[in-house]
């Protein structure tokens, strides 16, 4: 018998309803010394995270956004309305401990808050992205090897805030907050974030698939290597990072220990949720001859291993970055499936009429 999706909720309700605790994972107790950090965003996918365990560890935290989107999120936490185009005025004249920079896309703005801050905060931590490497990274790349990518206009902001300059704009974001900071910068670099709140369905796609407990399609070879890292893993770091104090430089953030590799994933996944799906591996080539939809399994693209995702993550480790286990992500996800309606940043994979079409023509070959 399948599983039911009221069992996985049931099952999975314990963890995930810790999500809306402050700093329900990795959490530590009380920090030995209180923060005063301001958190440029803040309600949006990682904020959250970040705000949660801040406020757990005793520190204080104030936010400066636009005010659109969740405004109502955090009732007891200052927040301060402006905008990072030249409406800056709200942070003028106050002091902090440190920021985290998660809403810089564009080295202009960055630089205005940068520049603005400088002398106002001791650190100033930058959410950047592995997107920010070139495309000549390779395996043995680390932090301080690996080029930055380039475009051809440093100044175009026409393009959208994900779309094809979005890594060297993060590059040039961390440049400028370099030429400011100096050695109080620090430039975090996350691969693929997950975890509750994600607003992509680059890991929910397959937990809602092992939810319905059917047969799964998935694309491309069964050893493809991939790195999620858990926000509440991440934003605890950076938190714990601040707490230290020593932080600095460029820090690669992507999880686990060594990257995961698709079969062991997808079946271990299964395993720690309870669902009764089964995989099948079907060749890309033959997926794109015999269909006409488009599907995002990013970064499960298929074409063969990438040293983008397996980026090394030795250094971050070495500063104290550590990862609870992904069935433990993948469970507090599931129970709130019901209420994350659709995701936000684009789609995942094939839909299910497509899948069920796809697997049956793939095992009548």
């Amino acid at each position: 018998m399948k599983t039911s999706r009221r069992s996985f909720i049931r099952s999975a309700s314990a963890i995930g309803a810790l999500a809306a605790l402050p700093g329900w994972a990795c959490s530590q107790g009380t920090s030995p010394k209180t923060l005063n950090i301001l958190v440029l965003g803040g309600t949006g996918f990682i904020g959250p995270h970040e705000i949660n365990y801040a406020l757990s560890r005793g520190h204080k935290v104030t936010m400066f956004n636009r005010g659109k989107t969740a405004p109502e999120r955090f009732p007891n936490v200052e927040n301060l309305i402006g905008d990072r185009d030249d409406q800056l005025d709200a942070l003028k004249g106050r002091d902090w401990d440190a920021v985290i920079d998660n809403s810089g896309f564009y080295p202009r703005h960055v630089r205005l808050s940068a520049e603005l801050l400088h002398g106002h905060v001791g650190k100033y931590v930058f959410v950047s992205s592995i997107s920010a490497y070139g495309e000549g990274l390779k395996l043995d790349d680390d932090e301080f090897t690996a080029a930055y990518a380039v475009m051809d206009d440093p100044t175009d902001e026409s393009d959208s805030i994900y779309g094809r300059t979005y890594g060297p704009r993060k590059a040039l974001c961390e440049q400028e907050v370099s030429k400011v900071f100096g050695g109080d910068a620090i430039n975090v670099r996350p691969g693929i974030i997950t975890g509750t709140g994600d607003p992509t369905e680059r890991l929910r796609h397959w937990l809602r698939r092992m939810v319905a407990g059917n047969e799964i399609l998935v694309p491309g070879q069964d050893d493809l290597p991939v790195q999620y890292i858990d926000a509440a893993d991440l934003c605890g770091w950076m938190v714990r990072l601040l707490e230290d104090g020593n932080g600095s430089g460029p820090y690669n953030a992507v999880g686990a220990e060594k990257p995961y590799r698709a079969r062991p994933l997808l079946e271990g996944l299964i395993a720690s949720t309870g669902s009764e799906s089964t995989l099948t591996w079907v060749d890309w080539e033959w997926l794109r001859a015999n269909n006409t939809e488009t599907a995002n399994y990013g970064p499960w693209y298929g074409e063969g291993p990438t040293p983008f995702m397996q980026v090394t993550n030795k250094r971050a480790m070495a500063a104290g970055l550590r990862f609870r286990p992904i069935g433990d992500t993948a469970n507090d996800m599931i129970a709130e499936l019901d209420s994350f309606g659709e995701p936000r940043w684009g789609p995942g994979g094939f839909s299910l009429e497509t899948e069920a079409a796809l697997l049956a023509k793939w095992h009548a070959k």
